[in-house]
């Protein structure tokens, strides 16, 4: 079988890493996969990957200049930063000569990729444009919600017709937990006989408990502890759809003696999280960032901790959860839609710096005893979304529309 994932951007987002596990499975298997997707020739220390990678990699490369309008970078659904986008806009803030600009440039690039490739089965991850320009195009395909355009939906008016229309075009609509599909229901006004919920998967073969020597990874990342240092980290962009700032929030109110210090891995302007927050409320001491890093970095990160916190706003899944506790760390997670469903450690209200804070110290403070059992239950809980299950449900769902 030939299957094509269209991605609205590149690597370093919760869906390309989706879109790449199944790609693992699939080719394990014997099938053939091309992935589509845009991206800015942002230099980065995992992009060669992925450049010389033509089999497997169909690029849209920006910018793009036309007689009608420019397009320095691709676009994002919503305002949370992109590792590959330092300078991002949103769809949202582009003008009607840039929107079109764009959608005629990814059909133009479709078609392309389509013509050569030939694919069986064209899986589209998310409700936005590449679906709907395939719908106009005429093909079937399936087309996977993750939550980001669904806030997407609600936060740019211009998307929300063509939405409904590739959402109603669309063979079937995966969505990647129970919110997700009770928000395309609502949305995209469709029946729910047309929605399959497949959660998302995690790399086994990465995310994994294993020896890392934490003298040399921290020298690595620059980051300079005392031995006797509790590592928390937290892995996701830094934004307030994250919860970033109840995280530093949270960070003023633990308690100093207890010698905890953050890692954080993720993009994103941490001065625009402070300057909308009181400058008493917050506390950067002891916060470690590191950006953005490659799967391989991020679990070594999570190996040489003891905790992983996810206080997010919103969330349609939570995989950074489910890689952290593939590598034996505990979750302070909020209770947002996705991650709770899943994960194991202490669960808090959204934007309670409170919680968060008393979370952390809590597991942190807990016996070796506890801590073992509490660990136990993470690895066994995140083994349960193994990608070679993911990849057998992904292909049922194929075998149905062919």
């Amino acid at each position: 079988m030939r299957i094509l994932f269209v991605n609205t951007g590149p690597w370093g987002t919760g869906s390309f890493t989706s879109i790449k596990g199944l790609t693992k499975e699939l080719l394990k298997l014997g099938h053939e996969v091309k992935i589509f997707f845009p991206d800015a020739n942002y230099e980065s220390t995992d992009k060669n990957e992925y450049y010389s990678n033509q089999d497997l990699y169909h690029i849209w490369k920006f910018p793009i200049k036309t007689e009608i309008a420019n397009l320095p970078t691709f676009p994002l659904m919503i305002t949370d930063p992109h590792p590959r986008n330092p300078n991002a806009i949103t769809f949202k803030e582009l003008t009607d000569q840039q929107l079109h600009v764009y959608q005629d440039e990814l059909r133009k690039q479709l078609s392309k990729v389509i013509t050569s490739f030939k694919p069986d089965i064209i899986e589209c991850h998310h409700i936005w444009y590449a679906s709907w320009i395939l719908a106009q195009m005429g093909m079937d395909f399936i087309v996977t919600a993750h939550h980001s355009d669904q806030l997407g939906f609600r936060y740019d008016n211009r998307i929300q017709s063509k939405a409904i229309a590739s959402a109603e075009k669309a063979k079937k609509i995966i969505a990647i937990s129970e919110l997700v599909k009770h928000e395309v229901m609502r949305l995209y006004h469709v029946d729910q006989d047309k929605i399959i919920i497949t959660a998302n998967g995690y790399d086994r073969d990465i995310f994994r408990v294993i020896s890392v020597d934490r003298k040399e990874l921290l020298k690595k990342l620059a980051i300079d502890l005392p031995e006797n240092a509790k590592i928390v980290n937290f892995a996701g962009k830094i934004s307030r759809t994250k919860g970033f700032d109840t995280l530093l929030q949270a960070n003023k109110l633990i308690d100093p003696k207890l010698n905890i210090h953050f890692i954080v891995m993720g993009s994103g302007d941490i001065q625009q999280i402070c300057s909308k927050l009181d400058k008493d409320s917050y506390s950067l001491d002891n916060m470690h960032f590191v950006g953005h890093q490659t799967p391989e970095i991020v679990a070594d990160i999570h190996n040489i901790s003891l905790l992983s916190v996810m206080p997010s706003r919103s969330e349609g899944f939570g995989i950074a959860s489910l890689e952290a506790m593939g590598c034996g760390l505990p979750m302070i997670f909020s209770r947002c839609g996705g991650p709770e469903k899943f994960s194991v450690g202490k669960d808090i209200e959204v934007g309670s710096a409170e919680q968060l804070a008393q979370g952390i110290m809590d597991i942190l403070k807990m016996s070796a005893d506890e801590y073992r059992k509490l660990r136990n239950q993470a690895i066994k809980a995140a083994e349960k979304f193994s990608m070679s299950a993911i990849t057998q449900q992904h292909l049922e769902i194929y075998d149905s529309i062919l």
